[in-house]
């Protein structure tokens, strides 16, 4: 089942009609949400996400679409489809209401949440190291837009192929200015002794959800952690690099071209995270 507006529709209806401004100009924004243990990971975190990209994209949000409102939805959409027991992916995308060209007739959004159950019950460290390199075909503009999801997926998309392509896990975005942005899924942080580096929101990587988390507890964790600029030869000097997103919650890289990583440290963080997940 899916949710589109409130009401519930098997997952194989046909929902939209031509003129949908997601499909014709990419209009919308989404969030991808880990359910577990009966609830949804930092969901506040995404909410407030989600809520200031509409702000930027200047949509209209009405009053009662508040953080309990959509929550109820996604939690009525899970139980729909029999996942309350289970973890789960959770997609939520907001898109403009229809009409118009470039320019909007109706400034309004209106929402469709998806859920896919999960694999694995909990967040858990991967055991083999993923390995990646650099995608160059295209490079990501600094812009705040650049700092949500959805707003633009083509770089995502296009270096999810390059990686495939060339038999990696995942690959490095660069910025307009050739300083390391992101993953094609993931924020990324480079590890040097007790040092974490980690590209700014300046750069134009997504705001992550985990990201945050690990930057507003890294002191208290023991580490001293940094955001700034990268180039891609910085890798080579780290210790340890590592990958975050909501549904994988930490992932570490075995290697960069010739350079191999181990996961000491990584495999610190991480229990640090799990346990604020279950606290």
């Amino acid at each position: 089942m899916v949710n589109l507006n409130g009401t519930l529709f098997p997952a194989d209806q046909t929902l939209f009609k031509a003129g949908n401004r997601a499909f014709l100009y990419g209009d919308r924004l989404f969030e991808t949400i880990r359910y577990q243990n009966g609830k949804l990971l930092f969901w506040e975190d995404h909410y407030f996400r989600m809520m200031g990209g509409a702000c930027i994209l200047r949509m209209e949000i009405p009053i009662h679409f508040n953080i309990e409102f959509f929550e109820d939805e996604i939690i009525k959409t899970i139980e729909a489809c029999k996942l309350a027991s289970n973890s789960a992916r959770v997609r939520l995308c907001i898109y403009r209401a229809d009409g118009g060209l470039y320019r909007p007739t109706d400034r309004s959004f209106e929402y469709l949440i998806e859920v896919e159950k999960l694999q694995s019950s909990d967040l858990y460290l991967n055991d083999k190291g993923l390995e990646i390199d650099v995608f160059h075909d295209h490079l990501k503009p600094k812009q705040a837009l650049s700092n949500f999801k959805g707003a633009n997926s083509m770089i995502s998309v296009l270096s999810s192929i390059y990686a495939h392509e060339n038999g990696l896990d995942e690959a490095i975005i660069l910025n307009s200015e050739s300083h390391i942005c992101e993953t094609t899924a993931s924020n990324i942080f480079v590890v040097i002794g007790k040092s974490i580096y980690t590209p700014a929101l300046s750069t134009g990587c997504v705001d992550g959800i985990v990201r945050k988390q690990i930057i507003e507890n890294a002191s208290s964790w023991g580490y001293t952690l940094e955001e700034k600029n990268m180039k891609t030869f910085e890798l080579i000097m780290a210790d340890e690099i590592f990958l975050t997103n909501s549904i994988r919650g930490i992932q570490w890289v075995s290697a960069y071209k010739n350079k191999t990583y181990r996961n000491e440290v990584t495999s610190g963080i991480f229990d640090k995270l799990q346990r604020l997940v279950n606290a």
